[in-house]
Formats: C-alpha cells, structure tokens, sequence
C-alpha cells in the first residue's frame, strides 16, 4: 500500500511544531521580583544551570552569583541605577532577586577626536555618521558603544585609512541627569596608495600569475575589499591552505606594496565520493588533483565514475583567473557510458570553456564541445552522432553559493547551439531557464521554503528536430528532477510507439520544499516535486508527481541528505517507493 496520502499531514506537522517549539532557559532555581516579564527573562538566561539549594550557604552563593551577572546586564542594558538586592530564605531553603531597575539612561549626542592629523573633511564626516548607534536620546546600551566605535574605524579604513586605529574612548555617566556622554578618539594616520602585488614565499607561484590578482590600479586608494577580494581570490583556487595580507612601507612615491603571505596547499589532494539511490543505484566518484600544474594555481584533474547506470573518466586542467578575475579557463576531454531507460549512450567528448565562479553575483560563463557518440536500445533512426556545441550561460546568484542555501534567490540560463552529422544532419538549438528561491523564518530562521522552476525548449534551425541526438533531448525524473521516478523515465511514451528518437522537445519542472532544522545539526523536510517532458507546450502542464519527506544531518560544511520519495502518477512500472542520499540540498 502506498503511504503518499500522509505527506500533507506530516507537512503540517511540521509547521506546526516549529511555531510552538518554546525557548530553551537556564534551569536555574532563582527566584525573581520586580522588572518586567521581558527583563527577567532575559537575566535568567544569563544564569547558569544550578541544582535548588540544600542549605542557607549554597542559597546565598546561588543569590549572589546571579546578583553579580544581573547587574552587568542591567548597566549594559543602560539601567545605571538599578538596584539588585540577593536574598536567600532558609525555611524552606530558596535564592532570591529583588530588581529595581530604575530609569534607563540615555546618550547625549556622541563626541569625535582624532590624535594627530585629522582625515580629509569628506571620510571625517563619514566615520561621524558611523555615530549613530549612540545617537542623542537613545538607550545606553553598551553595545551600541561598541558597535558605534568598530562603524566609525571601519568607515576610515574604507575612506583608505589603512593604519586607523581607536584610542581610548571615555563614557561618562551623569546620575543626576540620567545622560551618558561619549566621546570616541581615533588615530587616522595618512591615505594609503596600493601599489603592485607581492607574494611570500615568492617560488610557490609565478610572478604573473600573483601580479594577475591585483583587482586596483597602481595608486588607487586602500579599502579592506580590495584586499579582503585578493585572498578570497587566491584561496578559491584551492592551491594554498592558508593566506593573509600586509601593507609594505612607502616607497618615495607614497605607493605601499601588497605584500600576500601565504601556505601552499599540498600538491596531490585525493577525493572520494558515494551516492545512493533506489532507482540510480550506488555511484561511486574519486579523483586525484595534482594543484599549482604549472605554478599558476592550475589543477589538473583525474576522474573516474562508476555507478550502475553510468561509467566513466575525465581529464581536465582548470586554469583560475586565466579569462579575467573570477573566470576559470577549462580544457578537459571525457570518456563515458551510460544505461538509462531511454537509450544506451558511449562515446569521448573534448571541451574547452571560461567559467565563473560560482561566488559571484551575476556571472557569464561561455564554452564549445566536440563530441562522438554511438546510440543503442532506442527507438528512432540515430546510432551514430558527431555534434559541434557551443554554450552560454548567465546565472544571477543572490544565496551566496552553498550546498544548504537558505536566503535568496537564483535565475539562471543558458542557450546551446549546435550542429550534428553522423546518420543525420542537422542544426538546433537548446534552451533552458531556471528559477531558485529561498526564505527562511521562525524562531532562529529554523524554516526555510524553497521553491524552483525549470523550463526548456530545443528547436532545429535546419533539418528534422526528431533527428536530435536522444541526450540532448529533454526528460524528467530522478533525484534533481521529479524524485520517486526512475531517472529520465518522463518523456512522451507515444515516440517510442511511432519509432522515434526518445525524449522530449520541451520541458517543464518545479519544486516545493520545506526544510526544518530540529537542532544544530538535525532536521527534516518534506517535498512535492512535478515534472514533464513534452513534444508541444499543450502538453506542458500534464506533470508527473512526486512526494515525500527526508532527514537531514549538518556535516558543517554540507548537510547530508535522505530522502524517501512517492510517485504520486506512477504506472505498474513504477516502485512504491524510491530512497535517496546524498550530499547537499536537492536543490
């Protein structure tokens, strides 16, 4: 009997627990008098877990601990004259907090000084709007000083001030007036002009490749960006194990040298990876790196696959920053063989592309592809096809590039022209759109919605678009597609009747996911996800579906994920049931 009938119950289960989870307190034995519900709460999750006292000794430990952390809280709070008086009762043996906040102060409006000579009027009047957590009237709260101080330096280091540092600041407190002054005092120092780059130790790599990073012109002014930019640069090549940066003295133009100090990574990294699924089967994946090829931060890369419904290997050398920072240039060449339900497919494929990374916002990536295949088990006329492809790809990433995206949003597409000879000649063009979004809510973000739609269309520019080569047509189902189905088993069952090339000429996905995080490290989640493959967009909204829940376990820096899917329009072909794990979100 299939159990697909109570996922809605258990999705609603799910909100709903998450809404009435209650907060987790101290379990602390003291007892509190005065303030309101919302202070008292607050102190009592600053106290730690205590057993109820035995004796009148360990009450008046137990008051006096918590008096001692109740008034650190209250003056940060801004409550300078609070009273907290500990009590401790010996029949019956109890602790007890007696509050008397009193008035909450206030600031007066901060004051600035800077030790030495001051910085331009411009980044001067930058770093006092920086001010504002401690703006006239607002509550004093020892935060806000802190936070007011670190904006003001920052607004300095990223007007170039690239050795400001804060002196000692004074904070007088008035209990006659309940007004807390401020006064901030700041060492500017001069303008940094960034100069070339430089790297320590200086043979790890060549000297262009390090010069290649440099993301200002000879003299532009400092920011913390610009260098926070060229480690994050360097480290993404996966070629160091770690990187810092240091500002050179002046040269006589005032220029400083960008000096990079830095570990290398070890040269042979070896991976291994496993996946499972009920209707994939188990795929095994391992590769060996050789990094910094060719003392450029270059990998070149090794990689065997041997799953049951594909086999293969690749070799390829990934180039970082060689097309402009950001973009990775790419030569590979690939060997492969794969059994679907569909088609039998083997053949050797060499490419070459210019990649962004992942990491930026709004990347364009660009390649071409020259692949031989040979066809078996399929209906239609194509045994044998020798495609030329070229590929463009945008992608507007706002998630932040993780395996566990919880914010945000993605748009991506991607448009491929090609041209294919062998038993049929011809020229098409497939495209694709993708949509992603996250939003996450509840107590801690704990709940995260997510949702996707995919939709593609592939159209012959000359010949017959029933010649297409069968992968490079569309199909649904699987554990990216429509999980509970068999991978790429959606497609239009009446081409196989008609003897022809299976898959469809247009495709239409989408998703639904709820994800809860029960704890640090686990959680559950529960899906729908609809699918179809198709020969007119008449046919696009006759999807396939599939539903079900998952366990998720954070590994820190992937969750590892099981899934257990239904298909939901399955026919007698179809199991019950279909179990995946893997690493990362589904989507």
């Amino acid at each position: 009997m299939r159990l697909f009938p109570v996922l809605p119950a258990a999705l609603a289960a799910v909100i709903g627990f998450a809404a009435d989870a209650p907060p987790a307190w101290a379990d602390s034995p003291v007892i509190m008098e005065g303030a309101d519900e919302e202070t008292r709460e607050a102190i009592l999750n600053l106290l730690p877990d205590r057993e109820t006292p035995t004796s009148l000794f360990e009450a008046e430990r137990i008051a006096e601990e918590a008096a001692s952390r109740a008034r650190a809280w209250l003056r940060s709070e801004g409550y300078y004259a609070a009273i907290v008086t500990p009590e401790a009762n010996e029949e019956p043996v109890s602790a007890r907090l007696v509050i008397a906040p009193g008035p909450r102060f206030r600031f007066e409006a901060p004051q600035i000084t800077f030790i030495g000579a001051s910085p331009d009027q411009a980044s001067a009047e930058a770093a006092r709007t920086a001010l504002e957590p401690v703006q006239a009237g607002e509550a004093a709260r020892a935060e806000a000083v802190l936070l007011a101080e670190s904006s003001a330096l920052a607004a300095l280091q990223n007007a170039g001030y690239a050795d400001a540092n804060s002196g000692e600041r004074r904070v007088v407190v008035d209990h006659a007036t309940a007004r807390v002054s401020t006064d901030f005092r700041f060492n500017a120092g001069s303008v940094a002009r960034l100069g070339a780059v430089r790297a320590e130790p200086a043979d790890v790599f060549r000297p262009g490749f390090i010069s290649d990073l440099q993301n200002w012109d000879d003299g532009e002014a400092y920011t913390p960006d610009a260098l926070q930019r060229l480690r994050r640069d360097l480290s993404a090549t996966g070629a160091v194990s770690r990187v810092t940066t240091r500002l050179d003295a002046p040269n006589a133009d005032g220029v400083r040298d960008v000096i990079i100090e830095l570990e290398p990574a070890k040269r042979n990294a070896y991976e291994l990876g496993v996946g499972y699924s009920t209707t994939e089967g188990v795929g095994v994946q391992a590769a060996w790196t050789r990094r910094n090829f060719t003392g450029r931060a270059d990998a070149l890369t090794v990689e065997g696959t041997l799953a049951e419904l594909t086999q293969g290997v690749s070799v390829e050398l990934a180039r970082p920053h060689a097309a402009g920072l950001g973009h990775t240039v790419t030569f590979g060449a690939t060997a492969e063989r794969e059994a679907l339900e569909a088609y039998t497919r083997q053949g050797v494929a060499l490419y070459g592309s210019v990649d962004a990374s992942t990491r930026l916002r709004l990347g364009l990536s660009y390649g071409v592809q020259l692949a031989a295949d040979q066809y078996d088990d399929l209906q239609g006329s194509i045994r044998d096809a020798v495609v030329l492809s070229g590929f463009a790809n945008v992608r507007n990433d706002s998630t932040g590039y993780t395996l566990d995206p919880r914010d945000g949003s993605l748009v991506e597409l991607r448009v491929e022209p090609s041209v294919s000879t062998g038993d049929e000649t011809l020229g098409f063009v497939r495209g694709t759109a993708e949509g992603r979004i996250y939003e996450s809510f509840g107590r801690e973000d704990s709940i995260t919605l997510a949702a996707r739609i995919k939709a593609g269309w592939l159209e012959a520019v000359s010949g017959d678009v029933n010649d297409v080569p069968p992968d490079r047509r569309f199909y649904a189902g699987g554990g990216g597609s429509v999980r509970g189905y068999e991978y790429n088993s959606i497609y239009p069952a009446e081409r196989d009747l008609l003897g022809l090339t299976p898959g469809g000429q247009g495709l239409l996905e989408g998703s639904l996911e709820v994800r809860w995080r029960l704890t640090e490290r686990w959680g559950v989640a529960a899906f729908l996800d609809g699918g179809a493959a198709f020969d007119d967009w008449g046919e696009a909204t006759d999807l396939s579906y599939g539903a079900g829940f998952g366990v998720r376990y954070d590994l820190g820096f992937a969750p590892l994920r099981a899934d257990i899917a239904f298909p939901l329009d399955g026919d007698e072909s179809d199991a019950d049931f279909a179990l995946y794990i893997s690493l990362g979100q589904a989507f």
